[in-house]
């Protein structure tokens, strides 16, 4: 007899379709919407960062780091992308003095950490996007890895089970579920080659196990924060999910590879630059 879903997986797979489909028609509808979704979710993404690292809401520290996104993001859509480096370099600086002479008590490092943190993934995706030609194609290949990934990290992960990866920062993550979403992204690359046709097969497979183990990186990266700070979840924002944070972790990491791997190849058509091989 088959076991029936759980409720908490079954709404985890409603709210992952609500936000794979509602992403998927902002990014095809262009990259002024792609990037106002993009700012949005580093917005929030900035609100759970203040109150992992510092237990707050909404505080000056959180409007510095918004202002300053929403500017780089601005300025990337202007084709002025060492502007918006430099804006979130300025940004990092003041958000680090501002904690440092604070009464908080927390590393001011924490919070400098996530002007970063939200700031250059969000940089990297508008910039891609903005390719005239391939962007489109590029983030959803993106997508496709990062999404490939964590499904098949997580289904391959429950099935087999087997040996801890992380016990100490993430009880519930197996080397077969880390294995296995490597393997369910590479095939995921393979399977977009194949339908791209203008790219290799073999470089795009590579790339995407590459981009799936950064990926699974980050996912563990936010798990090692939460437990640091003592944080289950980085909000309640999406059911079944937690937060912004907790669902976007695979991502910010994966994005931030892609756009360095994009702008050493081809600054100027990054996203030509991420497929065609």
């Amino acid at each position: 007899m088959v076991k029936p879903l759980s409720s908490e997986l079954v709404l985890r797979i409603n709210s992952a379709l609500v936000m794979v489909v509602l992403t998927l028609a902002l990014t095809y509808a262009g990259t002024t919407t792609f990037a106002g979704l993009i700012l949005f979710a580093a917005a929030l993404m900035s609100w759970e960062w203040g109150r992992v690292v510092r237990g707050s809401n909404i505080d000056r520290i959180f409007v510095i780091q918004t202002v300053a996104i929403i500017a780089a993001g601005y300025a990337t859509l202007m084709g002025e992308r060492v502007l918006a480096i430099a804006l979130i370099v300025l940004a990092t600086w003041l958000v680090f003095r501002l904690h440092k002479n604070s009464e908080l008590t927390s590393d001011p490092w924490w919070s400098a950490a996530g002007v970063y943190y939200a700031g250059f993934p969000a940089i990297a995706l508008i910039a891609i996007r903005q390719d005239p030609d391939y962007g489109f194609h590029a983030i959803i290949y993106l997508f496709l890895v990062v999404w490939s990934a964590d499904t098949g990290a997580f289904f391959v992960g429950k099935l087999l089970g087997g040996p801890k990866l992380a016990p100490s920062i993430s009880p519930n993550k197996t080397w077969s579920g880390f294995i296995g979403g490597a393997a369910t992204a590479g095939l995921a690359g393979v399977l977009f080659a194949l339908w791209f046709e203008h790219t290799s097969v073999e470089i795009m497979a590579g790339l995407s196990v590459l981009l799936a183990i950064v990926s699974m990186g980050g996912d563990l990266g936010e798990s090692f924060i939460k437990r640091a700070f003592g944080v289950k979840n980085s909000s309640g924002l999406i059911p079944g999910h937690g937060g912004v944070l907790d669902r976007l972790d695979g991502l910010v990491f994966a994005a931030m590879g892609a756009g360095l791997i994009a702008a050493a190849a081809d600054p100027l058509k990054p996203g030509r630059a991420l497929l065609i091989w």
